[in-house]
């Protein structure tokens, strides 16, 4: 087995850098939208006549950020195949800086809506590429740890983005309050931009190119173990790497070969309806308009805002337990105690809601009870399902569709966004209570169709993993004989010894 080197986790890290852009991006208009100075600037109201033109506003807004995001997912899959995963990951960055640094400047509301579109393009592409390229990177045994990375940075950006927002609060400048969130966005992509620069390519898709050389160079760096001083762990690895990716490389590839092939064809549903199946839970609903929902639960001032921070927090520090205990657990077992969790938690806020918030006679005991629900939802979400959906998503695929499997599963994802979140502030102001009704029993759906469709993935490499879904695997090492490693280990060698000696 492979070992996972500090420097592999390192690399890891600032790849997930990607991944807190997207977050932070994506979770700064929360922060914004609850500054006085965004409706003041942008002459908005929040109530009377004028509150369902506000709504309207802020669901286009947020469909738009969406829209870009879909193009992105989209966009960035196919770039990674042709370009490389290093390379699209610094074009996406330098998309989410300019994107970024124009949102924060506008100066009315169809600026704003039009760049955010700039924006959500590419922290679109940085949300598909980083799981991309980490399911890549990483070892079999601590692919849920590495791959986990995304989820963990994802909802950091969320928490890091709500405390600068309720930091931005206090400001003097109202202007600056609302400002100052959208423009810390650019600083995480450009940290993320110089720190690519260290980063070296996926050793999958330097393989997927023929480059096989440069592919053993980076992977024996990557899974360097001192007690294997022959790197036969390793060998073994990019020999089996090698040669499934041989036999792929003769399958069809790109979005319409997915369509068209019956294994790929379940591959991506299961990759995409989970998910589908996360946003359901009403994540991102609550994410988004928290300081909304909040509001409506009795806090006034900065209350919302530090509700919000907390329930960010939450979520992160879930995320972190997730990576680190997933590979031992399993993805589907938490799956399914994390949509059960967070099952029972939509069907309580919904009660509290229902029966003590939207009443003619609000209870005071009951809105704290619904407040505690939106905590223990989060708690739920962040360490059973936000992680391991991400895992699920990107490690199912062959190498070969890799980049647009994942790219599917992200659209998926944003397209989620722009059917549950768009009409959010709407449905949340109208429907109230039901709305969370809804995200219950989509809840308790997507539990019975993890437990009867989706099987266990831990602990096998990615190319062993072809072997659920009926694909042949060219190379066996999970329970290969030691004879047989060694063969593997002397072949691989002399393999890469003839080509050494073809490029010198």
């Amino acid at each position: 087995m492979t070992r996972t080197s500090g420097y592999n986790v390192a690399v890891g890290l600032i790849v997930a850098l990607g991944s807190f852009t997207y977050g932070f991006g994506f979770s700064s208009f929360a922060s914004s939208i609850g500054q006085p100075g965004f409706f003041a600037y942008f002459n908005l109201t929040q109530t009377g006549e004028g509150a369902s033109y506000t709504n309207n506003i802020l669901g286009a807004i947020n469909a738009l950020f969406f829209f870009g995001a879909c193009a992105g997912a989209l966009i960035g899959g196919p770039a990674a195949d042709r370009w490389g995963r290093k390379w699209a990951l610094m074009t996406s960055s330098v998309i989410a800086i300019i994107g970024g640094a124009l949102t924060a400047g506008s100066v009315h509301v169809a600026m704003l809506i039009l760049v955010r579109i700039i924006q959500g393009t590419g922290l679109g592409a940085l949300a598909t590429l980083v799981p991309i390229y980490l399911s890549e990177a990483s070892t079999p045994e601590k692919r849920g740890m590495l791959t986990g990375m995304h989820g963990f940075f994802l909802v950091s950006g969320y928490s890091v983005s709500a405390w600068v927002g309720f930091g931005c609060y206090f400001s003097d400048n109202l202007t600056f309050g609302w400002r100052g969130p959208l423009a810390f966005t650019c600083v995480p992509p450009l940290v993320l931009l110089i720190g690519c620069l260290w980063v070296p390519e996926s050793p999958r898709w330097l393989v997927m190119k023929g480059r096989n050389e440069e592919a053993w160079t980076v992977l024996s760096r990557l899974h360097n173990d001192p007690n294997d001083p022959e790197a036969i762990a390793a060998h073994e690895e990019f020999y089996q790497m090698k040669k499934q990716i041989e036999f792929e490389s003769k399958n069809p590839s790109g979005y319409v070969a997915i369509f068209t092939t019956k294994a790929y064809r379940k591959r991506a549903f299961l990759s995409c309806y989970v998910q589908y199946a996360a946003n359901a839970t009403g994540a991102l609903v609550i994410n988004y308009y928290s300081v909304i929902i909040y509001t409506n639960l009795g806090l006034t001032g900065y209350l919302p805002l530090l509700m919000y921070c907390a329930y960010a927090t939450i979520g992160a520090i879930g995320n972190l337990f997730s990576l680190l205990t997933v590979d031992k657990t399993g993805r589907r077992p938490v799956l399914l105690l994390g949509f059960i969790g967070c099952f029972v938690c939509v069907v309580i806020e919904a009660a509290m809601v229902g029966a003590f918030v939207e009443s003619d006679n609000p209870n005071i005991g009951g809105q704290k009870v619904a407040i505690v629900a939106i905590m223990m939802f989060v708690f739920f979400y962040g360490l059973f399902i936000d992680a391991a959906s991400f895992i699920y998503s990107s490690e199912i695929y062959p190498t070969n569709i890799r980049s647009e499997g994942v790219a599917l599963a992200t659209f998926t994802y944003f397209t989620a966004c722009i059917t549950f979140v768009t009409p959010g502030a709407t449905a949340i102001a109208n429907i109230g209570y039901k709305y969370f009704i809804v995200f219950a029993c989509l809840t308790l759906v997507s539990a019975l169709i993890i437990y009867f469709l989706y099987p266990e993935t831990k602990g096998k490499s990615l190319e062993e993993l072809a072997e659920l879904f009926g694909d042949p695997v060219v190379v066996h090492l999970t329970g290969a004989t030691e004879e047989e490693k060694r063969r593997m280990d002397k072949e691989m060698k002399g393999e890469l010894d003839v080509e050494h000696h073809e490029v010198a």
